[in-house]
Formats: C-alpha cells, sequence, structure tokens
C-alpha cells in the first residue's frame, strides 16, 4: 500500500469515526430519557473530533487532490 492510498484510508475512517461519534452524541437524547453521564462528559470532545475530521476532509480535498 503506497503513501498515497494510506492517506485515503486515513481519511476515510477518520470521517466515518467522527459521523458515528455525531450520530451517537445527537441521537442518544432519543433513545435515553436522560442521557448517560459519559456522554454528556464527551459531547464536547466528541464535537471537537468531528471538527478536526471536517477540517481533515477539506484539506485533503482541496490541497491533496
Amino acid at each position: 500500500m503506497s503513501l498515497h492510498e494510506l492517506w485515503h484510508v486515513t481519511v476515510l475512517a477518520s470521517t466515518l469515526f467522527a459521523a458515528a461519534g455525531l450520530a451517537l452524541v445527537l441521537l442518544a437524547p432519543l433513545a435515553f430519557d436522560p442521557p448517560p453521564p459519559g456522554l454528556i462528559g464527551a459531547r464536547p470532545l466528541v464535537f471537537a473530533l468531528a471538527g478536526m475530521a471536517a477540517i481533515l476532509l477539506v484539506a485533503e480535498w482541496t490541497a491533496i487532490h
């Protein structure tokens, strides 16, 4: 696997994990009456990591290709 292909796998994985994390954070209140305490504490971290994944995706799209 070349370095370029590894870069694409990294961008895809980070984007998919960020989308899954956002889905959990945003949809958990629909599934649970009070959100679990661990989820409340992790919300800022999940939002920050999702933002970083979005920046990585935009950087890849504009600078690499």
